[in-house]
C-alpha cells in the first residue's frame, strides 16, 4: 500500500496528512500520531504496514502551527528541534485537531470503528485524545509526561481518564527513563482504580525495553519488543477481519 499526503482542515489551519487507504472490509480505520519527529519516514512507512494489514490509516501532524511539513531523522540535533516544537504545542490545540481528523475518517468511512495510535510525543497526544468521543481504541506506546499538568488548561492528560469511553492501552519499557517508576506506579494505579477488571484501561510494561522500542529507525530499537506491540494491534485491530493479509 502507498500512502499520500491529504489535507486535513482544523478550523483554518491546513494539517498536511499522510493517508493510505485500502479496499477491505477491515473494522478499524487508524489515526496515527507522530513522535517529536513529525511524519517521517518511518511514520509513513509504519502507516503503510498497518494499511498491508487492510486498516485505513491517516498519520496527522502535530506542529500544524509551528512546523505543518516536519520530517526529521533521528540525530540529536533532531531531537533537539523536534522537543523544541513539542514545546509549542497545547492541548487545546492537540484536541482540535484531533477532532478535526475524527470527522474527516468518519467523512470517508462512517461505519468503520476508530483507533488512534501514537509513539513518545503522539502517545501523550493519544491519552489526551482518548478522551474525545467516537474512539473505540486507543494505543499509547511510550507517552512520556501524562501525569504533569499541561501549561494551558493546568490539567494533565491522565486527569482526563474518567471521560475515555472506549478502551486505553498504555505501552511502556521497564528501561525508559522518560517515563520513570513514580510515574509507572501512578498511571498503574489509576488505571487500577477506574478499572480493576483490567478491560478497558490496559497498562503493560515491556521489560527489557527502552523509549522508542517500536522504531526500527532508532538505537533503541527492541526487535522483540516491536513485535509484542505490532500484535497487541494486531490483536485489537483484525481479530474479526478474515482477509488480513499476514
Amino acid at each position: 500500500m502507498k500512502g499520500q499526503w491529504t489535507n486535513v482542515y482544523s478550523g483554518d489551519l491546513t494539517l498536511r496528512s499522510w493517508w493510505v487507504d485500502t479496499d477491505s472490509e477491515c473494522e478499524y480505520i487508524a489515526i496515527v500520531l507522530p513522535e517529536v519527529f513529525g511524519i517521517n519516514n518511518w511514520i509513513r512507512s509504519f502507516s503503510e504496514k498497518l494499511a498491508k494489514q487492510n486498516v485505513p490509516v491517516l498519520a496527522l501532524p502535530l506542529y500544524g502551527r509551528t512546523a505543518p511539513k516536519l520530517d526529521l531523522a533521528y540525530s540529536k540535533e533532531d531531537l533537539k528541534l523536534g522537543r523544541h516544537h513539542k514545546n509549542l504545542t497545547t492541548s487545546k490545540n492537540i484536541i482540535k485537531d484531533i477532532a478535526a481528523a475524527l470527522n474527516w475518517v468518519k467523512e470517508k468511512y462512517p461505519q468503520k470503528k476508530i483507533s488512534i495510535i501514537g509513539f513518545c510525543f503522539g502517545g501523550y497526544a493519544a491519552v489526551i485524545a482518548s478522551s474525545l468521543k467516537g474512539i473505540e481504541s486507543t494505543f499509547c506506546f511510550y507517552g512520556a509526561g501524562i501525569i504533569v499538568p499541561s501549561k494551558d488548561t493546568n490539567c494533565a492528560p491522565i486527569d482526563l481518564l474518567e471521560k475515555v469511553s472506549g478502551k486505553l492501552n498504555f505501552i511502556c519499557g521497564s528501561l525508559d527513563d522518560l517515563i520513570p517508576l513514580q510515574d509507572r506506579l501512578e498511571i498503574k494505579k489509576k488505571f487500577k482504580k477506574l478499572d480493576p477488571s483490567e478491560e478497558r484501561f490496559i497498562y503493560i510494561e515491556v521489560k527489557g525495553a527502552d523509549h522508542g522500542f517500536m522504531c526500527d529507525q532508532r538505537e533503541s530499537f527492541n526487535k522483540d519488543a516491536s513485535l509484542f506491540g505490532w500484535n497487541l494491534l494486531m490483536n485489537e485491530l483484525i481479530t474479526h477481519t478474515t482477509n488480513a493479509i499476514s
